[in-house]
């Protein structure tokens, strides 16, 4: 838990390089700072959050560098036109994230791997389902024109009755995307080891909770970010434990490699 507690601790700090930063000025210098010292070995307050990590388990230097690209894009932003650049983006941000968690726990099987990679992109799929008004209000519409066509940044700030509407509409389509990704990665989590799959069942299960609250929202300006209930929490909880110490190990299906027909050229998916 420890371990994958501070390699979230790690993509965290990265992106808030790039969130917090007043200017793309800064935003960049930051960057560039934190990429020297991780190609250098040298000492950094982010690169320093893994010091409990034994180093050959390290993320390795093709993860990290598209995580980096996936932060540089949102320097540089521009909307996604269609479904496989939103797809890439997920890859570069959080399937790799997926992949890390996979090298601390020296999962090398590349059946697993793809299937961390799904992980990660449901999860951001629900994350920038979940921060349409936020991201808005930092001038990025991170919904595909493919799903809602082609708006501004401000006109989903303050969106009117026709707006709303499409927006609505392409959140859903997200999150049913998402769920995708979500039974795909679900064939896997109980083949790893067992200081992660629990934890991992548990994170899946609470951000696609968070996806099904997204589904019966309706969106609107100054919109409040969705969180799950303490007590929704428990009984999710509860339930997946009680599942986690009754059932038994199924075999491992076969991966769709259909999920990755846009990512095929990147580190650990599938060709």
């Amino acid at each position: 838990m420890q371990a994958i507690y501070s390699i979230y601790s790690f993509c965290r700090r990265v992106d808030d390089m790039v969130d917090e930063a007043k200017t793309t000025h800064i935003a960049k210098k930051r960057l560039l700072i934190f990429t020297e010292a991780w190609k250098k070995s040298r000492s950094h307050p982010v690169i320093n959050l893994l010091s409990d990590i034994p180093k050959e388990n390290w993320p390795n230097q093709k993860l990290v560098k598209n995580f980096l690209n996936g932060q540089i894009s949102d320097i540089k932003f521009s909307t996604f036109k269609s479904e496989k650049s939103l797809i890439v983006y997920c890859y570069q941000v959080a399937g790799t994230v997926g992949l890390m968690v996979c090298d601390i726990f020296g999962v090398k099987d590349k059946k697993m791997r793809y299937f961390a990679i799904d992980l990660g992109i449901a999860m951001q799929l629900v994350n920038i389902s979940r921060d349409i008004y936020e991201d808005s209000l930092r001038n990025r519409v991170y919904l595909p024109e493919s799903l809602i066509g082609k708006y501004r940044a401000k006109e989903i700030a303050n969106p009117n009755k026709e707006t709303a509407k499409k927006v609505d509409e392409a959140r859903k389509k997200m999150i049913q995307l998402a769920n995708i990704y979500f039974e795909s990665a679900s064939r896997a989590i109980d083949h790893l080891p067992k200081g992660a799959s629990l934890a991992v069942k548990l994170a899946s299960a609470l951000y696609q909770q968070i996806g099904y609250q997204l589904m019966k929202a309706h969106y609107e300006r100054k919109e409040k970010r969705c969180y799950v209930s303490n007590f929704s929490k428990f009984m999710i909880t509860l339930g997946i434990v009680t599942k986690y110490l009754t059932s038994f190990k199924q075999e491992m299906k076969l991966h769709n490699k259909n999920l990755h027909k846009f990512i095929h050229n990147l580190p650990d998916a599938h060709f």
